[in-house]
């Protein structure tokens, strides 16, 4: 991260103006390295040329690093319609900073924006067991299944020989999964103590 940090700057020191695409990935590294005040002040620099994933990123940016008032101010505030995923940041980083109060907050408005979207009650779901709250855990489990909503499963997928194989959690259904299956248990066992 850093490394792409180090380009960006590079980058701008050159003729070479960086596109929407540079400046989002510069927002996620400043993100990812906690960053703050620099992912703040490239953002400032390049405001009039902002769309919804640049915010979108500094959302994630201050909710990460707990700065949750300030990515809620950031929401409100915004000049274009604020992505779900922006309010799904703002939303983890209540479940990763304990702030319940914010979380509740921010699922009703994520809900809205992402009516079919099991993420945002998931989320809220999982703040809810790491409080012990049990009882709105399954209220929002409850909600789920009336709205016909399901966790997804995980997903992992390489690319072998210009193919793309994707894996969802618990599925069998690749091809070649009884072999994928048998290589794993070999795995398992080497990675055993002696």
């Amino acid at each position: 991260m850093f490394e792409a940090l180090s380009m960006f700057l590079e980058l701008c020191q050159s003729e070479i103006r960086p596109n929407e695409v540079t400046f989002t990935s510069v927002l996620k590294a400043c993100s990812e390295t906690g960053l703050v005040s620099r992912g703040l002040q490239y953002f400032r620099t390049f405001e009039t040329k902002l769309n919804g994933s640049h915010y979108t990123c500094l959302v994630d940016m201050l909710s990460r690093a707990g700065r949750l008032e300030e990515a809620e101010e950031l929401i409100e505030s915004m000049p274009v319609e604020p992505e779900p995923y922006a309010l799904a940041a703002l939303l983890s980083g209540c479940q990763r900073h304990k702030n319940e109060e914010l979380a509740e907050k921010t699922v009703k408005k994520l809900w809205r924006a992402a009516e079919r979207d099991s993420g945002g009650y998931v989320m809220l779901s999982n703040l809810y067991a790491s409080a012990g709250r049990w009882k709105d855990v399954l209220e929002v489990r409850k909600l789920m299944k009336e709205k016909g909503l399901k966790k997804n499963g995980g997903c992992s997928w390489i690319e072998l020989k210009n193919q793309v194989h994707s894996f969802h959690s618990g599925d069998g259904a690749h091809s070649q999964s009884i072999e994928i299956y048998v290589v794993l248990d070999l795995l398992m066992y080497e990675m055993l103590p002696v």
